[in-house]
């Protein structure tokens, strides 16, 4: 299979070097779209299509359960139940975390619904997890992605085109930024029509993928 470059490029044609580039910078701001767009469909798509792909956590008996999740998403968190058996936990926002830990709150949740939250870049779990009652997560990391990539490890194959038609609406995008449109009004008016033509596609790409509303 052709390398992600090629890819790239069967849609958008040659990526000439910008200003003072050369080939390696070139390559480099291939690489950082591709890097860019994984990251975007991570953080659009459904979390059910990506959870295959997802690395799970030990067991946890205290919080925080995860102090160090950079440079991923969180997919699950998970509380082993009263019945011994693992619940979901939902996500509330960082501001109810004083009302999630207090027993007297209409807010405490339940061991059959728990609800993890933020502090500081750690995860928390409420009802805190126990010996008895452990907690656990799910984390999809960034995908390592490069121009001359032919395909992405811990990827949904079937978003492997949307990656290639969103880094190259990202490689379009600079070309716009790049050239001055007092110089060449309709080189830039033909770049953006064109970014704007692969801009919809990758969203159109994306959308059956997508959380619904």
């Amino acid at each position: 299979m052709a390398d992600f470059q090629t890819r790239i490029e069967d849609i958008i044609g040659p990526i000439p070097s910008l200003a003072s580039d050369n080939a390696g910078a070139t390559q480099q701001a291939i690489t950082d779209a591709l890097v860019d767009t994984s990251v975007d469909i991570i953080n659009k798509v459904n979390p059910d299509i990506l959870i295959q792909y997802a690395t799970k956590s030990s067991n946890a008996t205290s919080n925080p359960i995860a102090s160090d999740v950079e440079n991923s998403k969180v997919l699950l968190v998970e509380r082993r139940g009263e019945k011994d058996l693992y619940v979901s936990c939902v996500y509330v926002t960082p501001d109810l975390a004083g009302k999630i830990q207090n027993t007297d709150s209409i807010f405490y949740p339940s061991s059959e619904m728990p609800n993890w939250t933020w502090n500081d870049n750690d995860l928390y779990v409420y009802p805190e997890p126990s010996a008895n009652n452990p907690s656990r997560y799910y984390i999809m990391s960034n995908p390592t992605v490069a121009y001359d990539s032919t395909t992405v490890a811990k990827f949904p194959n079937e978003l492997e085109h949307a990656l290639i038609v969103g880094a190259s609406a990202r490689l379009k995008q600079r070309f716009v930024s790049f050239f001055n449109e007092d110089e060449d009004p309709e080189l830039v008016q033909l770049h953006r029509a064109q970014w704007a033509e692969i801009s919809q596609l990758y969203q159109d790409l994306l959308s059956p993928y997508m959380v619904s509303s």
